[in-house]
């Protein structure tokens, strides 16, 4: 699910969006893209291995930004390290650049699971200077990203988990850019987009100008990009919960289920139903919209049954929560396992009850009667 907080990254001033080009389909190209020289990462410390000779143009250089708190990101090291060791005799050098400082990051890099399971470089930046030369440069701001570069220029830009086939390619001969440069520079048109909306929003919001705000939401659902539309027809639900109009919300929640053919928008629209957003939550409504969307990903997406437990858990149906849970582990992606099973630990988890003054002293020989549950 796209979020609209995940656009939000440091942009320099020069890609920062004119008024003028906001919601519309501009076709500018970024300032780094397909073909543009790669420049020299300024990395200040290195928490594994030793900086490389990046002006080496016989080298191929494949630089991913990653995050210890972002569970795809830190799961895509592992998934790299397997293309380092396949392609390093022919060249391939991979770079793990993190904005955390070495000293973060250390314990992850020295667990079991990541002492032998990364073995490339890890960078650190944390004065952003590397992240400010890649990522805002090219109007990227999702983490994992990654940056393919061969014979001193960039090939590809995209995620890690995409690189295996393009990396093939460029050390068969055969790989052709263009196939893939419109598709890119659409998604970074709608990143920056999406940021200079986000920007906006925050304004607006602050101030709580709630019809201001949805001025800007009717924007983002005309957006050319799907995925943005998407996320303005679910933040509408959020600003008009916001401003108290309750009914108006759960109407645009009715419609987006109805409607839509995405399993993501109704999973979504059935975790915001069971979410604190409502104080007091529809959970038929909220039910109806998570079943819905399991029934849309033909009961093959882990998210889809995560958010069925959210509602459950919500309804206080603990142990069909926990089904769920169990469920979408059988499902998940690498990349989804982290989540599903700590959520799965917090349900799990025995409730600590609430001390209360009534209760006897610890030395006292009366028990106290068990909480109702």
């Amino acid at each position: 699910m796209l979020n609209l907080l995940i656009f939000v990254g440091v942009l320099s001033t020069s890609v920062v969006p004119t008024q003028s080009e906001v919601g519309q389909a501009t076709a500018v190209r970024p300032p780094l893209t397909f073909d543009s020289p790669m420049p020299i990462p300024d990395i200040e410390q290195w928490a594994r291995g030793t900086a490389p000779d990046f002006n080496d143009k016989s080298k191929t250089f494949l630089i991913s930004f990653w995050s210890s708190s972002i569970t795809p990101a830190r799961e895509s090291l592992p998934r790299l390290s397997k293309l380092a060791d396949q392609y390093r005799d022919q060249g391939l050098v991979i770079i793990g650049v993190t904005e955390e400082p070495a000293g973060g990051i250390q314990p992850l890099l020295d667990s079991p699971k990541f002492l032998e399971g990364i073995r490339f470089s890890i960078g650190c930046d944390p004065d952003r200077s590397t992240y400010r030369q890649f990522m805002s440069q090219s109007w990227q701001t999702t983490l994992p990203t990654a940056f393919l570069a061969h014979d001193g220029k960039i090939v590809w830009i995209g995620n890690p988990r995409d690189a295996k086939d393009v990396v093939a390619e460029v050390f068969a001969g055969t790989w052709s850019p263009e196939s893939r440069r419109k598709a890119y520079e659409e998604r970074a048109n709608a990143s920056k987009r999406a940021t200079e909306f986000a920007k906006r929003l925050d304004v607006v919001m602050d101030r709580r100008q709630w019809d201001a705000a949805l001025k800007v939401i009717a924007e983002m659902e005309n957006d050319p990009n799907p995925l943005l539309a998407r996320e303005g027809h679910l933040l509408r639900v959020s600003v008009l919960q916001q401003n108290e109009k309750t009914a108006e919300a759960l109407e645009e929640c009715d419609s987006l289920v109805a409607t839509s053919k995405d399993w993501e928008v109704a999973s979504e629209v059935a975790k915001m139903l069971a979410s604190p957003l409502f104080p007091k939550p529809d959970l038929s409504r909220a039910t109806v919209a998570a079943l819905r969307g399991i029934a849309m990903s033909k009961q093959h997406e882990a998210l889809a049954y995560y958010a069925l437990a959210e509602v459950q858990t919500r309804s206080g149906q603990r142990d069909l929560a926990i089904r769920s849970l169990e469920r979408a582990l059988t499902l998940a992606d690498p990349e989804e396992v982290d989540l599903i099973q700590e959520r799965l630990a917090d349900i799990q988890a025995p409730a600590i009850p609430a001390p209360t003054n009534s209760q006897p002293p610890a030395n006292s020989a009366t028990k106290s009667a068990p909480a109702t549950p």
